[in-house]
């Protein structure tokens, strides 16, 4: 079956607004995309008239976890088949929030990944790290429990063991996560928020220890994405060879350009900040965890804001987490026009930048470019003008995945 879109505006992911566009695509692949008059005829397609058409968007930062609450100790207080059921529910909003590629670190992800390739379930197409790789005592670690059960939580919830010291163990840990299907590589560089005894400025792991990591992901064709809130972190990260920031909340100027220098994307998750600090109480956030997100929130905001301006590339990513959250996706745009991108940088940053954080694994979508693959959305209203339009549900009208119709 061909489909032909027919819209009053065509966003192609990268590059300026086509009026009357049109975009057909038949099977799997995009045949055309562009103006309404150059168009071939297609007799006997399926057509859809909308507002505006554009590439599905990516979630570059996501965790399907089956929690309900902002505190992750809940995870090892819940069984993990209970879990993978929710996640399910999770994976079918942000499918019909329009996002038709998630980047997902650390989690039920790899499994979820497996099901929905399978047809078992309905959802994004998920590229997954498995769980994401800390030292004894990092922000990956489970700091309530002693290091044995500590390893055997991170087992039975998420399939394999996290926890590695010294090049040797780092290197393992990245072969455990490829056993899961990993398809990036997920590590934690600097302390976190949501973690007990870790300090968010301080760097994690050894210039050994990153650069072992490194060079084993690559080998096996993965990028290697690392959790940073600190300077020190991220410098290091970037020396490493690493090529995907996860939040970046005290980036600097010199940060940004030694990210600009040796091409690592940022993925800044501003969506999460704003969540805790709005909801995190009545969610459960353990107090030293609000003591960190208030600390790190206005930094956060000038850091993207210096990012914007410094020209650094950046993927969406919301570090989104819990249960009924995921479909909430779409906040993230306008909170990056909030810190001065143009609606159309960060339509790009939700589209066509998403798969470049896969490196060698990335797929041929995120632009609306003959030949590309048909994950495509439709949207109500322009969003080029109020890319707050992105952020509900509602307004993703039709949403088609590999040219199979899922919503609409």
């Amino acid at each position: 079956m061909t489909t032909r879109i027919e819209a009053t505006r065509l966003i192609p992911g990268r590059g300026n607004v086509v009026d009357n566009g049109v975009v057909i695509f038949a099977d799997s692949a995009i045949s055309y995309a562009g103006v309404a008059n150059g168009a071939p005829e297609t007799p006997d397609a399926d057509v859809v008239s909308t507002d505006t058409v554009m590439p599905g968007m990516w979630e570059c930062h996501g965790h399907f976890m089956g929690i309900y609450t902002a505190n992750i100790d809940e995870v090892w207080t819940t069984r993990p088949q209970l879990a993978a059921m929710r996640v399910t529910a999770d994976a079918r909003r942000a499918l019909h929030a329009g996002f038709t590629s998630v980047r997902e670190l650390g989690g039920l992800g790899s499994f979820l990944s497996f099901a929905v390739e399978e047809g078992q379930v309905e959802g994004p197409n998920v590229y997954a790290s498995g769980s994401a790789l800390s030292m004894t005592g990092g922000h990956g670690d489970v700091h309530s429990m002693d290091l044995a059960d500590a390893r055997r939580a991170m087992i039975r919830a998420w399939g394999e063991d996290n926890v590695v010291d010294g090049p040797d163990e780092a290197r393992a840990g990245v072969r455990r996560m490829l056993r899961l299907g990993a398809r990036v590589i997920k590590i934690h560089a600097s302390g976190g928020v949501l973690s007990q005894l870790d300090d968010p400025h301080l760097p994690q792991f050894s210039k050994e220890e990153l650069e072992a990591i490194v060079d084993e992901a690559t080998r096996m064709e993965r990028i290697v994405a690392a959790h940073t809130h600190g300077k020190r972190g991220m410098m290091a990260a970037v020396e490493a060879g690493i090529k995907t920031l996860e939040h970046g909340t005290y980036i600097d100027e010199e940060v940004a350009d030694a990210m600009i220098e040796n091409d690592v994307m940022l993925v800044p998750t501003r969506w999460v900040i704003e969540f805790l600090m709005a909801e995190g109480e009545k969610r459960g956030m353990p107090e030293y965890a609000k003591k960190k997100a208030a600390a790190a929130a206005g930094q956060h905001a000038e850091g993207i804001a210096l990012a914007v301006d410094k020209g650094v590339k950046m993927a969406l990513g919301t570090d989104i987490f819990g249960v009924g959250l995921w479909g909430r996706n779409g906040e993230e745009l306008a909170l990056m026009v909030d810190c001065g991108m143009t609606p159309l940088q960060a339509i790009e940053m939700a589209t066509a930048n998403g798969p470049d954080t896969l490196g060698p694994q990335a797929p041929n979508t995120g632009q609306l470019v003959a030949g590309m693959d048909a994950d495509v959305i439709c949207i109500s209203g322009d969003p080029s003008t109020d890319i707050s339009l992105l952020g509900t549900p509602d307004n993703v009208t039709h949403v088609f995945k590999g040219g199979t119709r899922y919503k609409g």
